[in-house]
């Protein structure tokens, strides 16, 4: 299976697949699914593959993630193993800058363990790990760039969920590089009109892919979430 076959409608923004051992940023707001995106797209993927992941949350226990994902109609494969924010708890009282080097441990343990068969990685997400370090900006930028080098190098597609205060910045972030180190952007927002709102997805950027570029309606169905063609403008910034 292509990860673009894992959300029904995907296939339609899509011309051609996402690269394998991709960094994917996927941005927006509060509330416009990125996490559901996230997980039915891996979960939905390595359910068809031999194929093994890892998504780890540091925002919710497990239990607590895994209720809000069957309160979605999303599957949960058996072959993405979930690690929450108490696992690493468990191995450090205070992180400090020590965090990343954990994660990175942690992943790089996974995939030793099983080897080829272990592809794809989830960070949920960017804004929790930096709560959780105390580091300044530059080192943290540099650090970044080091850890995602590192999967990138393990043959790993990894998908980074990054929570902005608006849809449709693409530079907000905290360090300001998150949108350049990314091999593609998958932007979800949010669009009001009148009483009514509707939930968007659009690909910003995915090197080596032929994509739409407009907005296309997501919504949550008894089977998880469905991509549509939209019939709306969402603002678009060029800076």
């Amino acid at each position: 299976m292509r990860f673009i076959d894992t959300i029904d409608g995907l296939n339609e923004v899509f011309e051609t697949d996402i690269p394998k051992n991709f960094v994917i940023l996927v941005k927006g707001a509060a509330g416009t699914l990125k996490s559901g995106f996230t997980f039915q797209m891996l979960s939905n993927y390595l359910n068809s593959t031999d194929e093994y992941g890892l998504y780890i949350t540091l925002e919710q226990s497990r239990e607590n993630h895994l209720k809000n994902m069957e309160s979605m109609g999303i599957s949960v494969s058996k072959r993405l193993h979930i690690s929450d924010f108490s696992d690493y708890r468990v191995q450090y009282d205070d992180f400090s800058d020590d965090l990343i080097d954990l994660l990175q441990e942690n992943i790089i343990d996974f995939k030793n363990k099983l080897g080829d068969k272990c592809t794809c990685v989830a960070l949920d997400s960017l804004g929790a790990l930096y709560s959780l370090l105390d580091t300044e900006q530059m080192n943290l930028r540099k650090r970044l760039y080091r850890f995602l080098e590192i999967l990138r190098r393990e043959n790993l597609t990894t998908f980074l969920i990054l929570e902005t205060e608006n849809d449709y910045n693409i530079e907000h972030s905290v360090t300001g590089t998150e949108c350049f180190l990314a091999d593609g952007i998958i932007e979800l927002g949010m669009h009001f009109q009148g009483n009514s709102a509707n939930r968007y997805l659009r690909v910003r950027k995915m090197r080596a892919t032929a994509h739409s570029m407009e907005p296309w309606i997501v919504i949550v169905s008894e089977n998880g979430l469905k991509v549509y063609k939209g019939t709306f403008n969402v603002p678009v910034n060029l800076s």
